[in-house]
């Protein structure tokens, strides 16, 4: 497995061809990491919505958690890209200006 930078996974989304007119397009809006389990849930949503994948990004440390519950849920789970991304202090109470976490490009699909 190919590790990619942010940014160069940003280029090759950007040859993806695109759907003329999608049926469902998702987007989870940020959310605080001390709402715990939110991102189960819209993941679990989006693949009862979903006709074929879900695309979705997960830190590395949670791989673990996340295959369990496509497990549980009956999906496939494919890692198709590991990341670094530059998480810059977004509280005064952040010691650091910035923090690189490790995020996997996760694809989900009917087994």
């Amino acid at each position: 497995m190919k590790k990619l930078k942010l940014k160069e996974l940003e280029s090759c989304l950007q040859q993806v061809d695109t759907f003329e007119s999608p049926k469902l397009l998702l987007e989870q809006y940020p959310t605080s990491p001390h709402i715990a389990g939110m991102d189960m849930i819209f993941l679990k949503t989006a693949l009862q919505m979903a006709k074929t994948a879900v695309y979705s990004l997960h830190k590395t440390s949670t791989r673990q958690h996340i295959q369990k519950k496509a497990d549980e849920w009956e999906v496939k789970m494919e890692v198709i890209a590991e990341l670094r991304y530059d998480l810059p202090a977004s509280y005064k109470f952040h010691k650091k200006k910035s923090v690189d976490i490790e995020v996997d490009f996760i694809r989900f699909s009917a087994k």
